[in-house]
């Protein structure tokens, strides 16, 4: 990947906001500049307080790592490395640092997990000042995704469409939702993801109960019984990147309303797509294309019902959920090699709780769908 695009990329951004100096601790923007995670999904590690990197405007980055860590240091493009031995004293450390890169011409900026030890040793730099926030510096970049960062993002999407195949000899009467969340992570890791971008959700509605005021009403120790529509919303990490995934399925013979919803849905999607070019249409028109095509079907009220706020979906990559959100709000146009979770879903209160949701990467003449689970398969 050209990581010495993203360095340009940053220091770019900082010429423009007036910061003379970005460290990152582990975070997506930290891997997406040093391409390493640095454990930024799990919870701290005792190493990650001397983990993080310095950026200065226009001068090459310094990446320091606790020396357990060591066997990073040759998997960085980030070329000078350095290493913190345990029980070194850390402030020292970071103030030779700073001495080295010598000094700060504009604001200093933190993001991702840096350490109170480390923002305090920044903040004589910076005038004595609290460093200021660099969360969401790189979101433009971020947003247009390298050819190798499309590979690892088609890679996840093949893995999620096999996951939820794998799952579904397991859709059973008296199968629990909370069975069937564990079953597709299982079968995920069996099929080599790293993690969880989210905790799975898996959804069950009962055709021809009582409405309610929101899907999730089917008791979680109940199993599942005939007439149930079954919405699964589940994401993956592999190599690095995640997805974001929605299909239902129908537990015994489905009603004609219930079908013709999910046949819509996943038309309205199609057309869509197919029309996703670059500089085609901005971000916000995306929702009222689906609502268009829907209402034309006869099931815009049931998009509705479920999307008041008209959040279509988002951009996704290193993170789940990535900048920018497909808001009303968000005038982008959209660009070649942007990736995007799509979002819609039905919602008719006691009779069924549909989702679709794909990964689609933009390219020059339409979109093209990253996650490719079979669009038939409906009634089990």
């Amino acid at each position: 990947m050209d990581y010495e695009r993203r360095c340009s990329g940053l220091h770019e951004q900082m010429g423009l906001h007036g910061l003379g100096l970005v460290v990152y601790g582990p975070c997506p923007s930290c891997q997406y500049l040093i391409g390493l995670p640095l454990g930024w999904r799990s919870e701290v590690d005792a190493h990650a307080a001397s983990a993080c990197v310095f950026v200065p405007r226009g001068g090459p980055p310094v990446l320091l790592l606790p020396e357990a860590w060591s066997d990073l240091a040759g998997q960085t493009r980030i070329r000078d490395v350095r290493l913190v031995a345990e029980g070194a004293d850390l402030a020292a450390i970071v103030r030779r640092l700073l001495d080295d890169l010598g000094p700060t011409e504009g604001k200093i900026a933190v993001g991702g997990r840096v350490s109170d030890l480390v923002a305090a040793c920044l903040m004589p730099s910076a005038g004595g000042e609290p460093p200021c926030q660099a969360d969401g510096l790189m979101d433009a970049l971020r947003m247009i995704k390298d050819p190798e960062e499309v590979e690892l993002l088609r890679g996840v999407a093949r893995l999620t469409d096999e996951a939820l195949q794998a799952v579904i000899p397991h859709i059973r009467e008296g199968v629990t939702q909370g069975e069937l969340e564990a079953e597709v992570e299982l079968q995920a890791r069996r099929l080599g993801a790293t993690g969880v971008s989210f905790p799975p959700a898996v959804i069950f509605t009962k055709s021809g109960r009582e409405p309610a005021p929101e899907p999730f009403v089917y008791p979680r120790e109940k199993g599942l019984v005939a007439g149930t529509s079954i919405a699964f919303d589940i994401g993956f990490v592999k190599g690095g990147y995640c997805s974001d995934f929605g299909r239902s399925l129908y537990f015994g013979a489905a009603p004609a309303h219930a079908k013709g919803a999910y046949q819509a849905l996943q038309q309205s999607l199609v057309e869509v797509v197919a029309k996703m070019r670059d500089g085609g249409m901005r971000l916000c028109e995306l929702f009222g294309a689906v609502e268009a095509a829907l209402d034309r079907m006869g099931y815009g009220d049931f998009l509705r019902a479920r999307l008041p706020d008209r959040v279509l979906g988002h951009n996704i990559g290193i993170d789940v959920h990535e900048d920018p959100w497909l808001r009303p709000e968000s005038g982008q146009p959209l660009r070649a090699n942007m990736v995007m979770a799509l979002e819609p879903k039905l919602w008719h209160s006691g009779e069924y709780y549909l989702r679709v949701e794909d990964i689609v990467l933009v390219e020059e003449g339409r979109g093209k769908f990253l996650t490719n689970f079979d669009r038939e398969i409906f009634e089990l």
